[in-house]
């Protein structure tokens, strides 16, 4: 791994247990993000935390995270659930059930929800949001010409190698953004490709992705097996042939993270990119730590991997800092096809 890395964690911080579809979502897990905080806090790492609008809104988040964003301890940015985000003009029968793709929405009512989460952002807050990551991965051309139009300068949607096609959302469409073909190193987008560099403002600082083999990611039929089959895809990451996230799943250990961080970095990867979910700290909150005891397992994961990473000097970094060091170095990645717009 080339020394030292900048390190991101962006936490998609949401309501509790969004899996289950919930129409009335609650925030309980806002009291367990103090605890993930002075862990990062005391490894010298920074958390985005990207809110929904619930989390924009919730007191208590409020009340802790202002005085650590003023210390510099971390960075608020945006998340968008378009499902439960005003204007509420649904395009399904129950959007609460099927939990559409931002760029399901008609072009105008996806800028009018943006606009709502920044101005929630900025009310609580008082700083205005420039990173961003849209509600289940859902990033496209004109949802990111809607970010730059905003003043966004940096989006955390693109998942290079990942197809989220057989995941719906509205279930008369497509389905989610395949993202294949996108690069995986930091790059401008394009105003008309999300999976080409271009020439926007805003920069794509994609969650940390790398393929064990490049039998899950090249061979076709291999790849429709991993897209279209939940069970095969978690075979194929178990067993290390699938996308690797560098993202603490219950089967991720300190010493898994720290191989798909190496591996990352031995690509050119400039910045790591851990991505979860607030939800993920508390014991019920997601399918992935039911218990108490998960939960302990999850945090002795962490601090095995944070102390990994300090040990190599991997500098923590927000998710603007690191797009703003990028830029400025010119750093530009040339996986896409073509140059783009």
């Amino acid at each position: 791994m080339r020394e030292p890395l900048m390190f991101v964690i962006t936490l998609d911080t949401e309501p509790d247990n969004e899996w289950a579809r919930p129409s009335n979502p609650a925030t309980e897990n806002v009291h367990f993000v103090p605890r993930f905080h002075e862990l990062c806090r005391r490894y010298g790492l920074k958390i985005t935390y990207l809110l929904t609008i619930e989390m924009a809104e919730d007191r208590f988040l409020g009340e802790f995270l202002r005085p650590r964003l003023a210390a510099g301890e971390c960075e608020v940015g945006a998340h968008l659930h378009p499902w439960n985000t005003a204007p509420l003009e649904p395009v399904t029968d129950d959007d609460f059930r099927y939990h559409p793709y931002p760029f399901e929405y008609p072009e105008e009512v996806q800028l009018r929800k943006l606009e709502t989460l920044v101005a929630a952002i900025e009310r609580n807050y008082a700083v205005r949001p420039v990173s961003y990551k849209a509600g289940r991965w859902g990033l496209d051309a004109v949802h990111a010409r809607l970010l730059e139009r905003l003043g966004f300068v940096v989006d955390t949607s693109v998942c290079p190698g990942v197809n989220w096609g057989p995941s719906k959302g509205h279930p008369g469409r497509s389905g989610g953004p395949n993202y294949n073909s996108a690069p995986t190193l930091p790059y401008r987008l394009s105003s008309n490709d999300v999976c080409r560099p271009g020439t926007l403002a805003l920069w794509e600082v994609s969650p940390t992705i790398v393929f064990y083999s490049a039998l899950g990611r090249y061979v076709p039929g291999i790849r429709a097996l991993y897209g279209r089959y939940r069970k095969v895809r978690r075979a194929f990451d178990r067993w290390h042939l699938g996308a690797q996230w560098l993202r603490p799943y219950p089967y991720m250990t300190a010493a898994r993270l720290a191989r798909v961080a190496e591996l990352a970095g031995k690509a050119g990867a400039p910045v790591l990119n851990l991505t979860f979910h607030s939800s993920e700290l508390m014991p019920g909150g997601s399918p992935y730590n039911p218990t108490a005891e998960s939960i302990e397992d999850l945090y002795r994961r962490l601090e095995g991997f944070f102390a990994w990473l300090a040990d190599r000097g991997v500098e923590g970094v927000t998710l603007t800092e690191a797009r703003n060091r990028i830029a400025a170095a010119g750093s530009v990645s040339s996986g896409g096809k073509g140059k783009g717009a």
